[in-house]
Formats: C-alpha cells, sequence, structure tokens
C-alpha cells in the first residue's frame, strides 16, 4: 500500500514550463496561486516585467516586495525556497518583436499574457501567435473590469466578444487562444476591484492546471 501511494504521488509531481508575461496586479495574482499548487501544477515558471514595485502595488508589498524591486526579480525570490520548482525571473518588458524569440527560447507549455497599461494587444497577439507555433496553450484576459459579482467567461477568441477579441482577431491571434473576461471593458463605468482580479486570477490558473494536466495525460 505505501508503495502504491508513493507511485501516486510520483505522478502528480510538478511538470512542464509557464510563461508569465506581466506581473502586475493580475499576474502576481496568479503567479502565487500556481507557485502555491500542491501534488502538481508547473515545473518552472518564467516570469517576464520590466516594471518595479512602487508605492501603489499593494499586493506585491503586501507579500514582501521591497519599493524600486523589479517584479520579476521579486517573484523569482518568492520562489526561491521551493525544492520542487523552479522560477526564472526576467526584468525585462516582451514587446511585439519579441513575442516570438521569447516563447522560442522557454518553449513553454502555456502562455499567459498579464500586461497591462496602454495598447498592449499586439504584443498579447504575437505571443498567441508564437504559442501556437511551439503548441502552447495561450490565455489572456477579453475585459476584466466589475465590482466583483459579474459573471468571469473563459472562452475560445473565436467565439468571444467585445473590442479586445476583436483587436486579437485583427492583429492575427489564433482561435483557440483563451479569453477571459466579465464582459466589462475600459468604456465602461465600472473599476478594477480586487475581488474581479482575485476571480480573474482563479479562472487563469484553473486553466493553466488543466492544461498541464491534459499534457501529463
Amino acid at each position: 500500500m505505501e508503495d502504491d501511494v508513493r507511485e501516486m504521488e510520483e505522478r502528480k509531481r510538478p511538470m512542464g514550463t509557464v510563461l508569465l508575461c506581466g506581473l502586475g496586479r493580475l499576474g502576481i495574482r496568479v503567479f502565487v496561486r500556481l507557485l502555491d499548487t500542491h501534488r502538481g501544477g508547473p515545473r518552472t515558471i518564467v516570469c517576464y516585467d520590466g516594471q518595479r514595485v512602487d508605492g501603489n502595488d499593494t499586493v506585491h508589498l503586501s507579500l514582501g516586495a521591497r519599493i524600486g524591486e523589479n517584479k520579476a526579480r521579486f517573484a523569482a525570490r518568492l520562489g526561491a525556497r521551493r525544492t520542487d520548482r523552479r522560477v526564472v525571473g526576467v526584468p525585462e518588458y516582451v514587446g511585439e518583436g519579441d513575442a516570438e524569440g521569447v516563447v522560442r527560447r522557454w518553449r513553454p507549455d502555456v502562455v499567459v499574457s498579464m500586461i497591462a497599461g496602454g495598447r498592449t494587444t499586439p504584443v498579447t497577439a504575437a505571443l498567441a501567435r508564437a504559442a501556437s507555433r511551439v503548441g502552447a496553450v495561450s490565455i489572456s484576459t477579453g475585459g476584466v473590469f466589475g465590482f466583483g459579482d459579474e459573471d468571469v467567461s473563459v472562452v475560445r477568441l473565436e467565439e468571444a466578444e467585445g473590442p479586445p477579441a476583436e483587436e486579437l482577431r485583427r492583429f492575427g491571434a489564433p482561435g483557440d487562444h483563451l479569453v477571459v473576461t466579465t464582459g466589462r471593458f475600459i468604456r465602461d463605468p465600472e473599476p478594477l476591484s480586487p475581488v474581479v482580479l482575485e476571480r480573474v486570477a482563479d479562472a487563469i490558473t484553473v486553466e493553466v492546471l488543466r492544461a498541464l494536466h491534459l499534457r501529463r495525460r
């Protein structure tokens, strides 16, 4: 019986690589959930972000970040003591022209784009195209504003609605790219509440873990 338990535990060891682009308010929440997954989850988490922690980054500071610390390096510091995972922090932004090289460098199983601020769609679409070429699952958000009681949906891009989805299609993101959305966009009056961020982070984490599980089978 003890040998059977060991065998079952061995089958649940972390496996695969997840590439996280953007470690802001949403990205750090997804990172912590993946880092904290027990009996499974990714073996390697690669984090890209060129931004530094400032006084508005409440979640990062609550987790022990220092003002001025790079967000990707902070994630690597959080994960440094884990013996079952490898966390790589790359203190760089991913641009539209860099996406292909970044994905090919790490050959991830899952690519998650959570880049915020400004017009990020071209970069997200480039990451999704690159992920498709290496056979990886790609995930991003497509409008996640709200008070917190909105439905959080995960849909394939080919079925998604709203301005972010339309723009992703226009920039050539593949139809099987996964979009997580509340159906509320920057044009709408609702804020982006931490309740929404928690629920969206949950949804993204579920999709990442599901993708890794399907690869294990």
